[in-house]
């Protein structure tokens, strides 16, 4: 409003009305399940499947989700969201940092943010040096509150620095604020103080030495190494038929050359120590498969072991407890003294999460610990997130803001070890249910699997009509599952669900055409694959068509095509007006379009200067579709009509601050059934 106070001329812009109503995207895919790797319940961005091995490690052989997001950037995906899901009874790595060597009070906790084997093998780095002190000075630093961290994923390569971080409560800089943001923090881990303003930890060689450690000579006697290995039960008791009692073997003979070096000592001892395994899991058939590893830590002066466990039976929950001695001399230094090897508790400056680096000394021995740090953290044998988790983990897609098109969870129709024909998941079709549910409020469409048993036509037809367990206009169900290449086991070639393969045949033709065409027929091929698991002739998908199944049939020439785009309400029986796919996607894509653009009409003036710019806005989007291509009529007037004005919002409307836009559209449906007439020219008579 102009504020006219002197003659003269007053200038202002006037605001034409017109707000540009921008698309949605069409064909996002968010795949939900387990993965090798990755942090547990975020949704991840990956823009190709080099994205998707970088950050989630790639294919894996109890991931179905793994060979589906492969499949959906195959077949023209441009752009998948993954949320990894824990696996059953999995563990996060977690190790507890004191703040010195002199003293056992703890200083942090840190947790991965993975589950998992997987998140085992992340490396923490810590320089105690705070502000102001040189890195390579001997007195404390000023500050021994603060300290820098750094996290390293040595698979992915991935690389986290944190600096200036302090244990003070309250600071801008504590660690636990700063790790723990969610826009600039750890993208691998968190952190958890234990001594809130107490010292931070105090690491013992953050500056490395290097000494000259060779050592001549051969040895006076034979050294012996004493293995006892115990694998427990989940509740702690000794599991007697894997557990190895006093192998004795012997590591260095008299008169043999002495390594001439720390680590040739260290490997050799790893050496004698995986023979002693292998001999007795000949003799005995215990530990068969497990191996030890040792590595040196600090420049060479502290040695680590740890025990890789052997592959368990479906279902078993073990961990080792190892214990190695080696034999000391009559007199004289023991083998470890000579060698300068630190076996007493220490705070390495570098930690392998979750991997414990106590040591143990006895009188007269040196015996240290062999630990099993991966037992447990893998969870169930079947590699498998719960049945809870993965409704959870849909539900929770409630809160969140709407990123996706499509929905994938190929792992909810993975088959149970026990039996194959029935899946690992006994309440798909609940979480399916619930999928659906959100989908629909997300103007989303939810894509559903075969289960293991729907192995022909019948099985398949009774699957759809009384066992999936839901109806919903928002998902569709495919059949038979696809033939496709394991690239982790070249020449094989196995069945898997076609989720992710469909989804992105459905984005590829998006991009080709539109939304509103149906991603089916012979343009939507499935690339990659060797064709259907279960072949069909006309006749019998003409049983399964009427039901709303779609199915994926193979032809000469045209290769392996979806050839169904029906929901799940698409039976001819229910008589639906969202019985098509494009249909019902064509209606999502226009209420997400017009739902994020046309925010900034909330809290406007209710009258008629706001619907007329509703009316234009919303009316210049809907006609940009029609010259697209995507109503039926051969005039504005015949696809579409948008009302918004007082036939619509009542004064009641007004009071209660409501305005109502109603939007019609004429649908493309598309031909499924192409009939040919034909009839003979009858000459007349001349």
């Amino acid at each position: 409003m102009l504020n006219l106070t002197y003659p003269g001329v007053y200038t202002r812009e006037l605001d034409s009305g017109v707000r540009t109503v921008t698309g949605a995207p069409t064909s996002i895919a968010l795949f939900m399940g387990p993965t090798l790797r990755g942090i547990d319940q975020r949704a991840t961005t990956c823009l190709s499947f080099a994205d998707f091995e970088r950050k989630f490690g790639g294919l894996y052989g109890k991931s179905s989700l793994s060979y589906s997001v492969l499949h959906f950037f195959a077949n023209g995906g441009g752009r998948a969201e993954v949320m990894r899901l824990p696996v059953n009874n999995a563990r996060k790595a977690e190790s507890r940092i004191r703040q010195s060597v002199t003293t056992a009070n703890p200083s942090l906790a840190v947790t991965a943010l993975s589950s998992g084997s997987a998140s085992g093998s992340l490396f923490l780095e810590i320089d105690p040096f705070g502000i102001g002190a040189h890195p390579y000075s001997t007195t404390p630093p000023h500050d021994t509150k603060r300290f820098n961290l750094t996290v390293v994923d040595p698979v992915t390569g991935s690389v986290e620095r944190f600096a200036d971080l302090t244990t003070e409560a309250g600071n801008a800089r504590t660690a636990d604020t700063v790790l723990g943001d969610p826009d600039t923090g750890s993208r691998l881990l968190k952190v958890r103080l234990l001594g809130a303003g107490a010292d931070g930890p105090q690491t013992t060689g953050s500056v490395y030495r290097i000494e000259k450690d060779a050592v001549a000579g051969t040895f006076d006697k034979d050294y012996a190494v004493n293995l006892t290995v115990t694998r427990r039960a989940a509740d702690g008791k000794e599991d007697a038929a894997f557990s190895v009692k006093d192998v004795t073997v012997t590591v260095f003979k008299k008169d043999t050359r002495r390594p001439a070096s720390r680590l040739e000592l260290v490997n050799q001892l790893v050496v004698a120590l995986n023979q002693a395994i292998r001999a007795n899991a000949d003799r005995q058939g215990k530990l068969a498969g497990a191996s030890v590893e040792g590595e040196l830590c600090e420049d060479g002066a502290f040695l680590r072991l740890t025990i890789s466990r052997p592959d368990q039976a479906p279902g078993a929950e073990r961990v080792h407890d190892a214990t190695v001695t080696i034999e000391a001399p009559a007199s004289g230094a023991s083998l470890l003294e000579e060698y300068k090897l630190t076996v007493l508790a220490a705070n390495p400056s570098r930690y392998r999460l979750g991997h414990p680096y106590e040591k143990v000394v006895f009188a007269g021995t040196d015996q240290f610990l062999v630990s099993d740090t991966r037992s447990g953290l893998d969870g169930d044998a079947a590699g498998q997130p719960s049945t809870d988790t993965f409704k959870s983990a849909v539900t929770a897609l409630d809160a969140l803001d709407p990123f996706f098109n499509l929905l994938c969870l190929p792992d909810l129709v993975r088959p149970s070890v026990a039996n194959p024909m029935s899946p690992h998941h006994a309440g798909a079709s609940t979480v399916y249910a619930e999928a659906a549910r959100v989908c629909a409020r997300k103007f989303a469409f939810l894509i559903v699997d075969p289960p293991p048993s729907a192995v022909d036509i019948e099985s398949a037809s009774s699957w759809k009509s009384t066992k999936l367990g839901f109806r919903s206009t928002h998902a569709g169900a495919w059949f038979p599952n696809i033939r496709v290449d394991d690239p982790l086991h070249p020449g094989t070639i196995v069945s898997h669900p076609p989720s992710g393969a469909v989804a992105g045949v459905i984005a590829r033709t998006d991009n080709q055409v539109g939304v509103w065409q149906a991603p089916a027929g012979t343009d939507a091929f499935l690339a990659g694959v060797y064709g259907p698991s279960v072949e069909m002739s006309d006749g019998e998908q003409g049983l399964l068509n009427p039901l709303g199944l779609n199915v994926i049939r193979r032809f000469p020439l045209y290769q392996t095509v979806a050839f169904g785009s029906r929901t799940v309400d698409g039976a001819d029986a229910l008589a639906s007006q969202w019985k098509y796919i494009p249909v019902r996607r064509t209606a999502n894509h226009i209420l997400r379009s017009l739902s994020d653009s046309l925010r900034w009409a909330v809290h406007q003036r209710n009258g008629e200067e706001l619907w007329s710019q509703l009316r234009v806005n919303c009316t210049a989007f809907l006609h940009g579709l029609f010259r697209q291509g995507a109503f039926k009529g051969v005039s504005a007037r015949d696809a579409y009509f948008v009302a918004c004005d007082a036939s619509t919002t009542t004064p009641g409307d007004i009071d209660q601050g409501i305005v109502n836009i109603v939007i019609g559209f004429a649908p493309l449906k598309p031909a499924e059934f192409v009939v040919i007439s034909l009839k003979q020219i009858v000459q007349p008579a001349v």
